[in-house]
């Protein structure tokens, strides 16, 4: 961490740290993953396409779920850059706060959530080409709960991803440098 040259107050970085970036790059294609298969899963009767899908969704869950200590350590640690410059929404600093807390509550809940229905309902924890299947004594009441909290949560929580993509496209569509300052990793410049 960098200080200001003459007041010792740590200097605002143009961009976020390289861990941030890998971090926010791999979570979001494991949470796109995850998104993704449950939707396309949705549309297919039970049967091997379904099961199939489903299998790599918790797969992708699980994968979110690992990702998600180093992401808040490293947001706990590290400076961070300053927010973009309002595109003139009122409520937009409410709103991306909003967003923001539910995309990160989701990291959480979304696969918590997941791990208690496939631990306690007797399934397992898949994980790409295996499943795990953790030393707990099946409970389908508790695994029946984490279901409803699981899909009710879940269904909401879809639609914050798209506003949170939206978001960095109007912020970069009125000259914000919002791109750079999280991909500047994969060579966008600030």
């Amino acid at each position: 961490m960098s200080t200001g040259a003459a007041s010792g107050v740590p200097a605002v970085p143009a961009t976020y740290s390289t861990l941030m970036q890998a971090n926010h790059l791999l979570g979001g294609a494991a949470v796109l993953g995850c998104v993704g298969t449950v939707l396309q899963a949705q549309k297919y009767k039970p049967g091997k396409d379904k099961g199939d899908l489903m299998f790599l969704h918790k797969s992708f869950g699980l994968l979110s779920f690992l990702l998600l200590g180093p992401r808040l350590a490293a947001r706990a640690l590290q400076t961070l850059p300053s927010a973009p410059p309002s595109v003139g929404i009122p409520l937009e600093k409410a709103l991306a706060a909003v967003t923001h807390y539910g995309l990160y509550g989701g990291l959480l809940l979304m696969p918590a959530t997941g791990i208690v229905m496939g631990a306690y309902g007797g399934r397992g924890l898949p994980f790409f080409t295996t499943t795990y299947f953790p030393p707990v004594e099946k409970d389908g009441k508790l695994a029946g709960q984490a279901f409803k909290i699981h899909s009710q949560f879940g269904y909401w929580w879809k639609f914050l991803i798209p506003a949170h993509v939206g978001a960095a496209a109007v912020h970069s569509a009125a000259g914000a440098s919002i791109m750079p300052r999280m991909f500047s990793v994969v060579g966008l410049k600030p």
